[in-house]
């Protein structure tokens, strides 16, 4: 012990002035913490007092929808104040369906949209109204998903009803369109657009003109008419085999039709007969996808043989009809 504080007395000064520095060292590395953990709370308190502030200022232009994200899903670009303005024709939407006001609403869909989907109000209010919006009034959000189309999420009001889940979120792809007098119609339910292709093709005394593509999220439905103009009934395609009857892209990629939900009776055009005929394929909506061939590989030209032929698997008399567009 004496020799322990003879030592302490010999070094006491050095001794309390590594202390020092050791204590100076450590509360000077404490304040710079604290310093950068409250500068680090104020930067992001900012930053979030902005966002809120955009959103706010963005979502203040609407009535019955926000707008969760400025930016395209897709592309990632920044929403213009043209697709700002497309909103608000799908607030408007929102609006009349949230107060029922259902004549309103469906006066907002377009003319191809009423005709392929929704050709009359009951079909809107049954297939659509009552399934999407009836009940109670909907929390809806919107965010661009690529140019005029937009992504849609309709929840459950959680103020309204009290409770909110996932299951009952409904979701919808729904593509604003500006009509020739420069107004804005919508295209609901997934359905994205009309094209009218009105291109003509003859062969073999067959003369076929595709006349419009209708284009879905999920698929595609072209409408053709077909005219025969030979001594013999045809037929399109006999569905044997489902890759026979396709459109294809640039890319040479082919995309054949949902041969299940047509019979051979849609596909079967008697002499001297012309036939309007609706076929849907399996493609799915690209922006750049471009779609030139619908094709006919597996055309029959004389059915009435056809229909004799014992073993139709045996049958190879087949004619291909290629049509660009």
């Amino acid at each position: 012990m004496n020799r322990f504080m003879r030592w302490y007395n010999q070094n006491r000064k050095t001794l309390w002035k590594v202390i020092g520095i050791i204590v100076i060292v450590i509360v000077v590395i404490q304040l710079i913490n604290h310093y950068y953990k409250v500068r680090n709370e104020k930067e992001l308190n900012n930053n979030q007092i902005q966002n809120a502030t955009t959103n706010s200022s963005t979502n203040s232009n609407y009535n019955s929808v926000r707008v969760d994200d400025n930016n395209s899903v897709l592309s990632g670009d920044e929403m213009s104040s043209s697709q700002e303005e497309q909103i608000k024709i799908i607030d408007t939407f929102v609006d009349y369906c949230n107060k029922g006001d259902v004549e309103s609403a469906y006066q907002l869909l377009t003319d191809e949209c009423k005709q392929e989907m929704y050709p009359q109000l009951d079909n809107f209010i049954n297939s659509y109204y009552n399934e999407t919006f009836a009940n109670s009034e909907k929390d809806v959000s919107v965010e661009n998903w690529t140019d005029n189309i937009y992504k849609v999420q309709i929840h459950e009001n959680m103020l309204a009803t009290g409770k909110y889940s996932k299951e009952t979120t409904k979701q919808d792809y729904i593509t604003v369109i500006e009509t020739e007098d420069e107004q804005y119609r919508l295209n609901i339910n997934g359905y994205i657009e009309r094209d009218e292709i009105n291109k003509s093709k003859e062969d073999k005394q067959i003369k076929m003109t595709v006349k419009y593509a209708d284009t879905y999220m999920d698929y595609a439905k072209y409408t053709i008419e077909v005219t025969n103009n030979s001594n013999q009934t045809i037929l399109l395609d006999d569905r044997s085999n489902v890759e026979s009857m396709y459109i294809r892209d640039d890319n040479g990629n082919h995309y054949p039709a949902y041969t299940h939900e047509i019979n051979s009776a849609e596909l079967e055009v008697s002499p001297r007969e012309t036939k309007e005929i609706t076929i849907k394929y399996y493609s799915k909506y690209g922006s750049s996808k471009d779609i030139n061939r619908l094709v006919f590989s597996k055309m029959i030209l004389n059915y009435g043989a056809y229909e004799i032929f014992e073993n139709k698997s045996l049958f190879n008399d087949y004619g291909v009809f290629e049509i660009e567009i």
